[in-house]
């Protein structure tokens, strides 16, 4: 992938160097990982000695590479639930950040306190997309910064992260894709209305345009894991067919923001995931779980090829989902 640098304006007031990484070309054959599995981390719903949470984070690993997909909500959620799972994240020298929030970022300096020690190279390099250190405001509260990242990037670099901005799809290892920011083409709106952001000199509904998910290529398709899916999950599965490899849907996880999604969104949502064609459903966090059965029956799936993506869920590549008992 081609690396450039520009000049970005940081919340100090002072003017800094920021990685950007270019769009991939498109029409590359692509490399196909041959062993994958995706572990859930950080959701609203464990049993036994794991925690819950609203949050997200996924733990995967594709042909002997890991990479963290967000860090949770609570500092120490991730790394308790790694160590109740017998998961060592010393591995992890990568981290995706699906977007800004913070119960998908504020886990990064406990995972640097409790890896570092043992693993130097752990937690080096976080990956975001466009716009991701953008400055937010929530009404009526007042004028102060709501985006907590821009004031923590200063905190993380100094401790040795770096961060990588892109501005569309890449390949940050063998078969591992980051979608990059994603164009807006459905009438989905999954992202909250009380935050701001400025446009054009005025403040309008932030509609979070760093907002990426994360593609594994497998001889299946893609394993595809969302944060929040704040551009819309039709609008990120379309973008992942036409941007990265126009390959079946093997496996959906993570949160799908539709816990409050209308009787009209649920149903326009399962036509439009039927139509792409998802093989397998493991959604959690701010999917909500009624939303999770309906889109279960909409896409035609079953106990066994759809469930809640409960902490220690699994999908393997080959074996399909693993569920805790909480959500079997």
């Amino acid at each position: 992938m081609r690396i450039r640098w520009r000049r970005a304006l940081v919340s100090a007031g002072m003017v800094a160097a920021t990685a950007i990484v270019a769009k991939p070309v498109i029409g590359q054959e692509r490399h196909v990982v041959q062993q994958a599995q995706v572990t859930i981390l950080s959701s609203n719903l464990a049993n036994g000695n794991t925690v819950g949470e609203w949050g997200l984070s996924a733990f995967v690993e594709a042909d002997g590479v890991c990479v963290l997909f967000d860090a949770g909500r609570h500092p120490e959620t991730v790394v308790h639930n790694a160590r109740e799972l017998g998961i060592d994240l010393g591995c992890v020298s990568d981290v995706v950040l699906s977007h800004f929030h913070s119960d998908h970022t504020a886990g990064l300096n406990a995972l640097i306190d409790t890896l570092r020690p043992d693993h130097p190279n752990a937690i080096r390099r976080v990956h975001v997309a466009a716009g991701f250190f953008e400055s937010r405001r929530v009404p009526p509260r007042g004028d102060g910064e709501a985006n907590q990242m821009i004031a923590a990037r200063t905190e993380l670099e100094a401790r040795g992260v770096e961060f990588l901005v892109h501005e569309g799809a890449a390949e940050i290892a063998p078969g591992i894709w980051l979608t990059g920011p994603v164009p807006r083409t459905t009438p989905e709106k999954t992202y909250p209305a009380a935050i701001k952001i400025e446009r054009d000199g005025e403040w309008v509904d932030d509609y979070v345009p760093e907002s990426q998910g994360l593609s594994v290529l497998t001889p299946e398709g893609h394993i595809v894991i969302l944060g929040c899916g704040h551009s819309g999950v039709v609008n990120l599965l379309t973008h992942v067919q036409e941007t990265i490899a126009d390959r079946p849907i093997h496996a959906l996880m993570g949160g799908l923001h539709l816990f409050n999604a209308t009787d009209e969104t649920l149903g326009w949502t399962a036509d439009r995931l039927r139509d792409i064609g998802v093989h397998h459903l493991m959604a959690g966090h701010c999917t909500g779980i009624e939303p999770l059965f309906r889109l279960r029956a909409g896409l035609n799936l079953t106990r066994r090829t759809a469930v809640v993506g409960a902490v220690g869920s699994r999908f393997v590549l080959g074996e399909g989902i693993q569920p805790t008992v909480i959500a079997m």
